[in-house]
C-alpha cells in the first residue's frame, strides 16, 4: 500500500470512529480497510450494538474490546486471528457472532458465557473440537462449523433446546452423541462431506427436521427398521455420493439416493399445513439473506416442487453453496439503517473507491517530466 494510499485510510478510519462516538452511533462498519490493529479510539464508541470488523488483518482482539458492553452483533470474520481474550466471554448482549476463517486453531471455552448468542459461526477456524461449554449456549438458534477438523460434537451440545439451524459440513466426523434427539428444535442439519459410516438413528427421531444432509459420507446401508414416521415435517433426507447409492437400497419418498429428486407423496391439506416448508421467494431469500447472521423463520406452507432448492445455501465468495459464511455480513440489518447511516456508507465506499484508482495515479504523478 502506498504511503498516500495508507494515510487517507488511516485517517478515514479515524474519522469515521470519531463520528460514531460524537454522534452516539449503534452501528459502525470497519470492514475491508485492511485493518491491522483495531484502532484504541473504537473503544470510546459506548453505544455501539453492532460492529463490523470483517475481511480486514486485524491478528489481535485487544481485551479492551469489552467495554463494548452493549454489542449485540460482531463480526471478525476473514481476518488473521489467532486468539480470542478470554473476557470475551463478558460481552453478555452479544446475540450474533461470526468469527469464521481465522486461524484460531482453539475455540475458548469462555465462548460458553456469551449466554445470549443466537447465532455463532466459526467456519474453518482450524478447531479438531468443540469445547463442551458450548451447550451452554440456551439461546442458540443457529451455528456454523464447517471446513475445521470436526470427529464429532461433546454430548453437551445435545443440550441446545432451541437450536434450529446446524452446520457441520466437511469436517472429519465419524460419529455423533446417540441423543441427537434432545435437539428438539433441529430444523436444517448439514453434515455433508464428513466420515459418518451410518445415519445418526437420533436424528430419525427429530420431529421438526426438514432437511437432513448425509451426502458424501460413508454410510453403505439404512439402519434396521428404518422409518421417518417421527419426523412429521421432513422434506429430504439426502444420501446422495454415499457407498449406499451403488448397492442395493430401499427406496423410500424422502430420501434422495441421485440427482433426480424422489417422488414425494401428496399429502392431505391439514398434514401438509401443519408440516411447514418454505415457499419459494423464502427458500429463494436463503441465499441474500446469507448475509445475515440468522437466517429467516420458517413460513408456511408446503410445496414439494421446492424441495430443488434443498441445496441452495450459499452465497460465499469462497463457495457457491456457502451462505452460512456471512462473507457480507456488514449488511446485516441493513433495512434498519438510518438515512444517515447510509450515507456513512456511502462515504465508505467512496473513500475505497479512491484506494483503487490512487496507485494508478501515483505511478502517473512519479513518470511525469
Amino acid at each position: 500500500m502506498s504511503a498516500i494510499l495508507k494515510f487517507i485510510r488511516e485517517h478515514h478510519i479515524l474519522a469515521v470512529i470519531e463520528q460514531a462516538i460524537a454522534k452516539k452511533k449503534t452501528r459502525l462498519s470497519l470492514n475491508a480497510f485492511e485493518i491491522t490493529e483495531i484502532p484504541t479510539l473504537l473503544y470510546g464508541c459506548k453505544e455501539l450494538e453492532h460492529l463490523y470488523l470483517h475481511l480486514n488483518k486485524i491478528s489481535t482482539v485487544p481485551v479492551e474490546i469489552t467495554q463494548l458492553y452493549k454489542l449485540t452483533t460482531l463480526t471478525l470474520d476473514y481476518n488473521n486471528i489467532e486468539t480470542l481474550p478470554a473476557e470475551i466471554g463478558n460481552l453478555k448482549n452479544l446475540v450474533n457472532l461470526n468469527i469464521s476463517y481465522n486461524p484460531l486453531k482453539v475455540l475458548i471455552p469462555e465462548i460458553g458465557e456469551l449466554e445470549n448468542l443466537e447465532a455463532f459461526w466459526c467456519n474453518k477456524i482450524g478447531i479438531q473440537e468443540l469445547p463442551k461449554e458450548i451447550g451452554k449456549l440456551s439461546k442458540l438458534d443457529s451455528f456454523g462449523a464447517r471446513g475445521n477438523e470436526l470427529k464429532t460434537i461433546p454430548e453437551e451440545m445435545t443440550r441446545l433446546s432451541k437450536l434450529r439451524w446446524l452446520t457441520l459440513e466437511n469436517n472429519q466426523i465419524e460419529s455423533l452423541p446417540n441423543c441427537m434427539d434432545e435437539m428438539v428444535a433441529l430444523v436444517h442439519c448439514n453434515i455433508r462431506r464428513n466420515r459418518l459410516k451410518e445415519i445418526p438413528e437420533s436424528l430419525l427421531k427429530c420431529a421438526d427436521m426438514m432437511f437432513l444432509q448425509l451426502n458424501n459420507n460413508q454410510i453403505a446401508s439404512l439402519p434396521d427398521n428404518f422409518s421417518t414416521s417421527c419426523m412429521i415435517s421432513l422434506e429430504m433426507i439426502d444420501l446422495r455420493d454415499n457407498p449406499i447409492c451403488d448397492l442395493p437400497h430401499l427406496e423410500h419418498p424422502f430420501v434422495r439416493y441421485t440427482e433426480e429428486l424422489p417422488t414425494i407423496p401428496d399429502l392431505e391439506s391439514e398434514s401438509s399445513s401443519s408440516r411447514g416448508l418454505m415457499g419459494g421467494t423464502q427458500v429463494a431469500q436463503l441465499a441474500v439473506n446469507g448475509v445475515g447472521l440468522l437466517p429467516p423463520p420458517l413460513p408456511p406452507p408446503r410445496h414439494p416442487d421446492l424441495i430443488l432448492e434443498m441445496d441452495l445455501d450459499g452465497s460465499s465468495s469462497e463457495s457457491t453453496d456457502d451462505w452460512e459464511n456471512s462473507v457480507n455480513s456488514s449488511e446485516l440489518d441493513v433495512q434498519y439503517q438510518s438515512d444517515e447511516e447510509r450515507a456513512d456508507n456511502e462515504i465508505a465506499q467512496f473513500f475505497q473507491a479512491v484506494g483503487m484508482v490512487l496507485p494508478e495515479l501515483s505511478r502517473y504523478a512519479s513518470t511525469a517530466s
